[in-house]
């Protein structure tokens, strides 16, 4: 529906003449009553008066969709639509329709007609339509969004297992060469501590000699220090003469 079909419907019964300026005379009905349209509009020949856009016939149309070309007014049904005021009561007398003022008198062997709902197209509904829909599409659209951060949390899951096992890979890949890098180091030191023992057995004295890396030292086989003794002169003899 556009903006122009909202104010298209069923015309008004009003008893005399329509309202100067405000509303076109689609023609009298049965007298005294006559047919009117907002101004806006026009009044297309059919079986029951409409009130519809310049150029149209939106008979069928608001058959479908029953309403008031005003939507103030009080929609009745007398084997077709008709309105009346607001606070009126609609009737059938003899299959024509009229309107009477409430609490008023209404001519002999007319029939009060009960007012019937009506669908009314105005901004506010349009509006609500609308709102209606944006629920309707925010609502749809919520699934996707949820599996977009289904999909962004499973994305940053693998980025951190990943980044996780890169990082134990060169943590294990460090500790291995730690270890290469201590026992090498640990081995050339120990190499550099082996005491070499070098035996020399001699003919007249059976020393040993132990012989170290850089240094070498003398002891006897049997672990006594060897020491010279200082050789004493024998005792002179001096005669008397």
């Amino acid at each position: 529906m556009t903006v122009a079909d909202d104010i298209i419907g069923w015309a008004i019964r009003r008893n005399g003449s329509c309202l100067l300026t405000q509303e076109v005379d689609c023609g009298e009905t049965v007298a005294p009553f006559h047919a009117c349209c907002p101004s806006s509009t026009v009044c297309p020949t059919q079986w029951n008066v409409a009130c519809c856009q310049s150029g149209t016939n939106c008979t069928a149309t608001i058959a479908e969709e029953p309403r008031c070309a005003n939507s103030s007014w009080a929609m009745f049904d007398n084997e077709g639509y008709f309105c009346c005021e607001d606070g009126q009561v609609g009737y059938n007398n003899g299959g024509s329709d009229g309107c009477s003022r409430s609490g008023a008198s209404i001519p002999n062997n007319a029939l009060p007609l009960a007012e019937v709902d009506q669908v009314v197209l105005s901004s506010t509904s349009s509006a609500s339509s609308t709102s209606t829909s944006t629920a309707t599409s925010t609502s749809s659209s919520s699934p996707t969004s949820s599996s977009d951060s289904d999909s962004s949390s499973s994305s940053s899951t693998s980025v951190g297992a990943i980044a996780g096992g890169v990082v134990g890979g060169i943590a294990l890949v460090a500790i291995i060469l730690a270890a290469i890098f201590f026992f090498r180091r640990k081995q050339s030191r120990a190499k550099e501590t082996t005491v070499y023992h070098n035996v020399n057995d001699s003919n007249d004295n059976k020393d040993t000699a132990i012989q170290m890396p850089h240094q070498t030292y003398q002891a006897e086989i049997d672990g006594t220090p060897r020491a010279e003794l200082a050789s004493k002169e024998p005792a002179r003899v001096y005669e008397l003469s």
